[in-house]
């Protein structure tokens, strides 16, 4: 790297640096005081706030990447750096591919806390805070989903196994139940296609194998049903905590659920929309990046006023933020494509930093 380019990356990094500072402080005095007034201890206060601290990062770290480029062009401009840079044969298309690189790095950083820190901290948040004393009474083990593809829980009289929870039809899908008894001996096993929810806490399973006697001397032969009512201790809104699992898997794992899921014929676009989002904030780091270099082309210091350039930074990040979000519920409700409700707005807006790229070149 010249000493150019080291001048420049140098310059958006300590912009970087700056806006992330600044817009932690802002949020973090306010989450601080918040925790206080709930009558919070001091220690829990600051435990939930490190482990929110990774949420906030997902959001922050593309506005830093924004305000970064808007400062650092901004400096360059004010000190005659940019028009010499220019004059010296460094062309706009380098400033863009310096930056890009820049923003790369910002990327892989929201890669890593999307994909790994923050289901890392949404596991020790439900651990430590979300346990609920009735549900702990209920379910002797939380939900697990394990490297198998199934979800786990654990009462009194049974192990129950299932690869995923229909909520709309209300119906298990791929159900093992595991019987025992006072002594914790294993009774008999039933194995069904699916289970749905009948009324109280009745349960229909279908197309089930039955293996019962299990602790008996004698060989147990399994026999076949195609549809058995059986009471368990479960309703349909009991299976909610179990979805808080899934902002505990990281982005591969969370992948690999979904591909499970669909297997099972169920409507998985809600997880859809939440693995594709971690993609959308990876990749708008890179375009909030380079939004604000078109002011290159006028390198004069003069040719527009710093506060013009916040204005309209604000703006967009206003319009951005509210259009993307109202793609992301769209694409919840169904309403749009996933991959249209989560990368439809980034890669338009991305069509159009090259479409300004493209136009100013020519001049």
């Amino acid at each position: 790297m010249n000493l150019i380019s080291r001048v420049i990356a140098l310059e958006w990094i300590k912009a970087l640096f700056g806006a992330i500072v600044v817009l932690f402080l802002l949020v973090s005095v306010g989450d601080i005081v918040n925790g206080f007034l709930r009558n919070y201890s001091a220690s829990r206060v600051l435990i939930e706030y490190f482990l929110k601290l990774p949420e906030l990062t997902s959001k922050m770290l593309p506005i830093s990447a924004l305000l970064a480029s808007l400062f650092a062009i901004n400096k360059m401009k004010s000190h005659a750096e940019l028009m010499a840079i220019l004059a010296g044969g460094y062309s706009a298309p380098f400033i863009y591919r310096l930056i890009l690189l820049c923003s790369l790095v910002v990327a892989f950083i929201q890669f890593v806390n999307l994909g790994f820190v923050i289901p890392k901290a949404n596991q020790i948040k439900r651990q430590e805070f979300e346990k609920s004393r009735k549900n702990e009474s209920k379910y002797l083990a939380r939900s697990k989903i394990g490297e198998g593809g199934l979800i786990w829980y654990k009462t009194n009289d049974y192990f129950t196994s299932f690869k995923a929870f229909d909520r709309k039809n209300r119906t298990l899908k791929g159900v093992t139940i595991y019987q025992i008894d006072e002594s914790h001996k294993l009774q008999q096993i039933y194995t069904a296609d699916s289970a749905k929810f009948v009324a109280g806490k009745e349960w229909q399973l279908q197309n089930i194998k039955h293996i019962s006697q299990l602790s008996e001397a004698n060989f147990s032969l399994p026999e076949k049903f195609a549809n058995l009512n059986l009471e368990l201790q479960e309703e349909p809104k009991d299976f909610g905590q179990f979805e808080s699992d899934i902002t505990t898997l990281n982005i591969f794992e969370l992948k690999s659920f979904i591909s499970r899921l669909q297997s099972t014929d169920i409507n998985s676009t809600e997880y859809e929309i939440m693995f594709f989002e971690k993609i959308s904030l990876i990749f708008i780091c890179i375009v909030f990046s380079l939004f604000p270099l078109s002011s290159i082309f006028t390198p004069n210091r003069r040719a527009a006023g710093f506060g013009k350039n916040v204005l309209l930074t604000l703006l967009f990040t206003i319009f951005f933020w509210g259009i993307h979000s109202s793609t992301i519920s769209m694409g919840n409700n169904e309403k749009l494509p996933v991959l249209a409700a989560t990368l439809g707005i980034p890669t338009l807006f991305s069509m159009v930093i090259m479409a300004a790229f493209l136009k100013n070149k020519q001049l």
